[in-house]
């Protein structure tokens, strides 16, 4: 089930690619984001109705009594899980292994939420809303979720039979032990950057090379977080070293190590846009700009070959991006925040 060999299937990028591009027009805009921040929630959920989150919405309704917050969160996140499922299905050899590259990013999310679950010992009734695009289903999780101890769930993740989930349970091995959720977090991220660089390594086209860049731009992010910690005095260099992941795509460990300001760190670097856009000595919002910034790349891949994945990767973040956004215009909305205010939250693609 897990270990499909790819090796006898033909590459299907012009198909793959047409079926995504003729989807490319369901997503929202700039101008639907402002007319939906003026509705109620109540607003919210005619529209979710009449469009294609419509059927994840429905089943809501009739499925559990939910909030209409929590009965919107959970439309919004299993269409967007369908769609990129769906999206992954229609892939095949290189696409395919590159894809589940690119969707692996729904491993590293469920993986944290169990980490911090068992690293606070908080007490929560039900499930959170697992991210359903990745490789470990989300009945993995579920069962993890439910289990009595932390070594139940070591027990479960060695029993599995994927290699993806031995790094989540390397994980929860540390933070038994005591160590930090950081040092924990690295040790999943780690571990799956090295599962998905084996898969890699199985490609040598620009493709592969375009996703290599997407993970060491990740890296960089995961590095630029350790980074400002440091620089703001949260954490220690010494400690900061045991935390920062090798490969990043343009941040070298030298190069974090040496730069006490963000026009050091990030000039002469695909990141450098960020310095344009805040004060040169701010760390305070570098993270959730570059991230910001990497969706904004993600989706501008879409146009760069259009036989090539970029239309995959960029299909894959405008739904990811659109989940996100829908998210934030519901909180915003549920606070009773202005249009502009929840506007400022989007990231509107270009």
């Amino acid at each position: 089930m897990y270990f499909k060999d790819l090796t006898d299937f033909p590459e299907n990028y012009g198909y793959l690619n047409a079926r995504l591009r003729a989807h490319f027009s369901d997503f929202l805009g700039r101008e639907d984001y402002r007319r939906l921040a003026g509705k109620s929630l109540e607003g919210i959920e005619v529209f979710l109705l009449e469009t294609r989150y419509g059927k994840s919405f429905r089943k809501g309704l009739v499925e559990q009594p939910l909030s209409a917050h929590r009965r919107i969160e959970m439309a919004l996140g299993e269409t967007a899980a369908d769609s990129l499922s769906h999206a992954r299905k229609m892939a095949m050899g290189e696409p395919e292994d590159l894809l589940m590259v690119i969707l692996s990013s729904a491993d590293l999310h469920n993986g944290r939420l169990l980490l911090r679950f068992f690293f606070t010992g908080a007490i929560y009734d039900g499930n959170p809303l697992w991210h359903g695009y990745g490789t470990l289903p989300v009945s993995f999780f579920r069962k993890l979720w439910s289990s009595h101890s932390i070594s139940h769930v070591i027990d479960r993740c060695l029993a599995f039979p994927h290699p993806l989930s031995r790094p989540l349970g390397k994980a929860c091995s540390e933070l038994r032990k005591g160590v930090a959720l950081p040092a924990s977090e690295r040790v999943l991220l780690t571990g799956i950057l090295a599962y998905l660089n084996v898969i890699l390594d199985r490609h040598r086209s620009k493709d592969s090379g375009i996703v290599r860049d997407f993970l060491g731009r990740s890296i960089d992010i995961w590095n630029m977080n350790t980074w400002s910690r440091v620089i703001s005095g949260s954490i220690s260099k010494e400690k900061a070293a045991g935390l920062y992941i090798e490969k990043g795509s343009y941040l070298s460990i030298e190069k974090l190590n040496a730069s006490a300001y963000p026009n050091q760190l990030l000039r002469s670097t695909p990141w450098e846009e960020i310095l344009a856009r805040s004060p040169s000595r701010s760390v305070a919002m570098i993270v959730s700009r570059a991230t910001k910034l990497f969706w904004l790349w993600q989706i501008s891949l879409r146009r760069r070959d259009p036989l090539g994945i970029g239309v995959a990767i960029g299909y894959c973040a405008h739904q990811l991006v659109e989940w996100q956004n829908l998210n934030a215009l519901v909180v915003g909305i549920d606070m009773g925040l202005g249009v502009d205010s929840i506007m400022d939250k989007m990231i509107i693609p270009g």
